[in-house]
């Protein structure tokens, strides 16, 4: 399994506006507004801010055997 640390370039918003509504709508589904003096923020801040939120809103990556419980169990699991 990949993590990305990012969205795919598909889903996160190309114009400003359509930025700032997917930020407002993940910092809603964490109870929160934006931040005051956030329409001084360049386009790539606010980018930022919203990967931040929506990795934030997804909750810790998950840990432990359930992950791969196989792993290092195959003869190929190393080179």
């Amino acid at each position: 399994m990949t993590v990305a640390s990012q969205p795919p370039a598909d889903q996160v918003p190309r114009t400003r506006q359509a930025l700032v509504a997917q930020w407002g709508k993940e910092r809603a589904k964490a109870g929160l507004e934006l931040p005051e003096g956030w329409e001084k923020l360049s386009m790539e801040q606010i980018r930022a801010q919203y990967t931040i939120q929506k990795l934030d809103n997804a909750g810790p990556p998950p840990t432990g055997p359930g992950i791969d419980p196989d792993f290092g169990n195959s003869p190929n699991w190393w080179p």
